[in-house]
């Protein structure tokens, strides 16, 4: 029985754990890896969790942003054990400033290390990135919100977006490929994807003022949100709704993968922040394109 697995006793979703992800054997961390982008071998793909690092109590113990209060020495720690168990370089990372907007950035070779050993040289209020520029990490950070990775395989574009409520409500992930396709001309059908753990719809509930923007942007979609209460609360799904915005630019439902995980449920693996009370870690998503010449 794996780290992962012993982890999962008693799991009882819909889905079996490795069925979706598969523990990345090679190093010390606890690395997740989706299995349709792992048939890639021009991509590094990945998803961390909270355990293998340096981090003290809230942030235990594999934190990876500066932002939330942790030791900048600590945070550090982590950022270099997660570059030398990819086997790539600590600049290779490359972050942005998170801010739950629509802003998309382009990276390209000036803006790689951007954010890695300082907050203050992150992209500015960027909550997606894309680029197709070999050695880049693009990598963010997530304690319930959603991570969505994208790649195109057929013109080697790599693309990552951070979707909370207001992110999948504003269709950040939608407006990430419609940016993928005016750029580079990416075509729908050669885009994969995976939407990452995060808060569930099990869990997530939300209030009249959430209610009402899904409604206004998905108005056909009511299985959006479950369980509506008299006093106007209910449980969104943020996973539907982002795979929705996918499935909305043509991209087909066999291109899509979705970890099914829910942060809240799951807080011994991931960092939640309903679940720790708003003072918590974050765990990462990230991908980079090869070097194609050593690979």
């Amino acid at each position: 029985m794996t780290i992962l697995e012993r982890n999962m006793v008693g799991f009882k979703g819909n889905i079996k754990l490795n069925s979706y992800f598969k523990e990345d054997e090679l190093n010390c961390l606890p690395l997740f890896l989706f299995p349709g982008l792992s048939k890639y071998q021009e991509i590094l793909h990945f998803i961390t969790t909270r355990q293998g690092g340096y981090s003290l109590p809230p942030f235990h113990t594999f934190n990876l942003a500066f932002h939330v209060g942790d030791k900048e020495d600590n945070v550090l720690k982590n950022r270099s054990k997660l570059a030398q168990s990819l086997h790539i370089s600590l600049q290779s990372f490359t972050i942005s400033n998170q801010v739950h907007g629509t802003c998309i950035s382009i990276v390209g070779q000036d803006e790689r290390g951007s954010g890695t050993a300082d907050i203050s040289t992150a992209l500015k209020e960027s909550d997606a990135m894309i680029t197709d520029q070999e050695n880049i990490c693009l990598l963010i950070f997530v304690a319930d919100c959603v991570p969505v990775i994208l790649y195109d395989r057929q013109k080697n574009i790599v693309a990552l977006v951070h979707a909370g409520w207001q992110g999948t409500v504003s269709l950040i992930t939608q407006k990430t490929v419609y940016k993928m396709q005016s750029h580079w001309g990416c075509d729908s059908k050669d885009i994969v994807c995976a939407i990452g753990p995060s808060i569930g719809p099990c869990c997530y509930q939300v209030g009249p003022e959430v209610f009402s923007r899904v409604r206004e942007v998905f108005p056909e979609e009511e299985y959006l949100i479950n369980s509506v209460s008299a006093e106007g609360m209910g449980y969104f799904n943020l996973w539907e709704a982002n795979k929705l915005q996918l499935l909305n630019c043509q991209i087909p439902e066999k291109n899509i993968e979705v970890a099914g995980l829910c942060t809240y449920c799951h807080s011994d693996l991931f960092f939640s922040s309903r679940k720790d009370g708003g003072h918590t870690g974050r765990f990462s998503a990230g991908i980079m394109l090869k070097n194609q010449k050593r690979a």
